[in-house]
């Protein structure tokens, strides 16, 4: 049995417009909505200067499977928090920075982080642990569709004579 929690994700960052349907898909396989009472997601309607934010209640292991994958492909940045399943896992916030590997954050039910005594040793000095938490709350940048880059490059021969 798959444990369902509430979750939320936010996207930004540099999308080619060729690339946008295979956004829309993974959004449709997801079936996340623009508000936390259900409103579906307009394709046409991603928000200027803004991340394109989705929300759940009910996501199956916390995960946007489908979303995440897009996101990792095409190096978009997003940040998802996920609530807490007892006995299966913890809330979390994952932070995706378009590259790397995604980190995650213990938090809470509401979405405050959480610092373990061990991270606390790890981290060694409030400098560390003022900068790992501020990292932590970056949102992505705004989600711009841009137009695709030529593919066709034609190269002219200047003969030298």
């Amino acid at each position: 049995m798959t444990n369902c929690v509430s979750a939320h994700i936010l996207i930004g960052g540099r999308l080619a417009r060729s690339r946008y349907p295979e956004l829309i898909e993974a959004i449709k396989a997801d079936n996340p909505a623009v508000d936390w009472d259900g409103t579906p997601f307009d394709p046409d309607d991603i928000p200027a200067g803004k991340p394109l934010a989705l929300m759940d209640h009910d996501v199956a292991n916390g995960c946007f499977e489908e979303i995440e994958g897009i996101c990792h492909r095409h190096g978009l940045y997003y940040v998802r928090w996920s609530g807490a399943s007892p006995g299966s896992f913890p809330s979390v916030r994952i932070v995706y920075t378009g590259n790397g590997e995604p980190q995650p954050v213990l938090t809470t039910e509401e979405d405050e982080q959480v610092f373990s005594i061990e991270r606390i040793r790890k981290l060694g000095s409030m400098e560390t642990i003022e900068a790992d938490y501020q990292r932590a709350r970056r949102n992505p940048p705004p989600l711009v569709i841009v137009e695709d880059q030529p593919t066709d490059v034609v190269i002219s021969e200047i003969t030298h004579g």
